[in-house]
């Protein structure tokens, strides 16, 4: 039977980063991945010679976790405007970041985008949120506390106006959350508002998959294993487990640690091992991509969806070819419409109805798109309420020598993945 020190199964941004931690310190580490790439949910497909990544996503520069393992440099980032345009009623009003383009936000009050008490409170925010990280009061991944409270009770309670919210929290952050509810936990919504106030909301060259493709060169050679299912984790009473893959092949380790999707770690684990522990509900998202020879006006500019979804379905519309090199042909344009998790239309007609409804914003240049693909996502991000925050399990040790590893126990993001992989690996290392 083959052994190594430490066998992690799944390859996703926290498996990458918890092999590179370990490999780092000299322990011989596997990580056994049953896809034939890297990267678990962030990923990019070639279509007809664009880059489409698997959902709307974007990288933040200021993720203190990513400045821990990536080289910025190399990804060859691209930057979105700061701020946004807010269609409402068929027009784009636009909420500028007055510390980035001081001139823009003036305009975006002058314009009643922004009211000015709202705006003295958004900057009151800022303060707040980046002064609590500095400090280290604004964890994401640490236990949730009692009286958490969700982002728009927090948001009500800090005063700001009902119209604004519906204006730019609810499209803004409905579309990173992926909920318009805006129930995700306030942590969350504090440590993301500070990410986008320090940093730039970013995407790598020639699409996100560039991320795990970079965490995965920076493994040993012949760590990560690609197609190598895992079909049944059995763990060993005196410590780490045996693994039976797809292939028949039995692993031994002394550590294992499962940083695959959460419900598919459910089901490795023998019931007794996973004790009270239930992996936490997904929320989808589905993406509309299009080629056109010109691109939009907006350019590096993201546009949100102030409008009901019985006007249409589009949660987002952004432009990644004019953001970063690598997503569209010399010439073409790439353009994303990410759909809103309340629109109830039939799935075929989402091509025409995101047409129709971004052509009542930036006009009939859309009758030219070509559609490429629809790219439906439904485990993109997990529940995070304060209530499924709650329910997590104080630590994702299961046994001596088993972990468990992901962005469902700590936060879900970029950031929360690459930091689950390095915690997990700091508490083997401790053990």
């Amino acid at each position: 039977m083959e052994t190594a020190d430490c066998i992690i199964v799944g390859a996703g941004l926290a498996g990458l980063a918890c092999g590179r931690s370990l490999a780092a310190t000299g322990r011989r580490v596997r990580v056994l991945e049953a896809a034939d790439r890297p990267g678990g949910r962030v990923a990019t497909d070639a279509v007809d010679g664009f880059r489409i990544d698997r959902g709307f996503q974007v990288y933040l520069d200021a993720y203190p976790e990513g400045k821990r393992f990536l080289d910025h440099p190399r990804l060859g980032l691209g930057c979105f405007e700061p701020g946004a345009l807010v269609a409402r009623d068929g027009r784009l009003l636009p909420v500028s970041d007055p510390w980035r383009r001081p001139a823009a936000a003036i305009r975006s009050v002058l314009s009643g985008a922004v009211g000015l008490a709202d705006g003295l409170r958004t900057a009151r925010l800022r303060y707040e949120t980046i002064n609590a990280l500095r400090k280290g009061q604004n964890d994401p991944a640490a236990a949730a506390a009692a009286d958490e409270q969700t982002t728009r009770s927090a948001l009500e309670a800090r005063g700001f106006s009902p119209g604004f919210i519906r204006l730019f929290f609810e499209p803004f952050f409905g579309g990173v959350f992926l909920e318009r509810e805006l129930a995700t936990a306030e942590p969350v919504f504090d440590f993301t508002f500070a990410m986008f106030s320090l940093g730039r909301a970013c995407l790598p060259a020639g699409g996100m998959a560039a991320i795990p493709q970079q965490l995965a060169r920076g493994l040993p050679e012949g760590c990560l294993e690609l197609g190598v299912p895992v079909e049944r984790i059995e763990p060993d009473p005196g410590g780490g487990a045996e693994l039976l893959l797809a292939d028949g092949r039995r692993l031994a380790a002394r550590s294992v640690v499962i940083a695959t999707d959460a419900t598919v770690a459910s089901n490795l684990l023998p019931a007794g091992v996973r004790g009270g522990w239930q992996p936490p509900a997904f929320k989808a998202t589905t993406l509309v991509a299009f080629a056109a020879d010109t691109q939009p006006a907006c350019g590096r500019t993201l546009i949100v969806s102030a409008e009901p979804a019985t006007a249409g379905p589009i949660d987002n519309l952004t432009v990644p070819s004019a953001v970063a090199t690598g997503y569209a042909p010399a010439g073409q344009t790439l353009i994303y419409l990410s759909v809103r998790g309340d629109w109830t239309g039939p799935a075929d007609e989402l091509p025409t109805a995101v047409r129709r409804q971004a052509a009542g914003w930036i006009g009939s240049e859309t009758d030219s798109w070509r559609h490429l693909t629809t790219v439906a996502v439904p485990r993109a991000l997990p529940v995070e309420t304060p209530a499924v925050r709650r329910s997590r399990p104080a630590s994702g040790q299961l046994g001596p020598g088993l972990f468990l590893c992901g962005d469902h126990l700590t936060t879900s993001s970029i950031n929360g993945a690459l930091a689950a992989g390095r915690l997990v690996a700091e508490k083997l290392l401790a053990s």
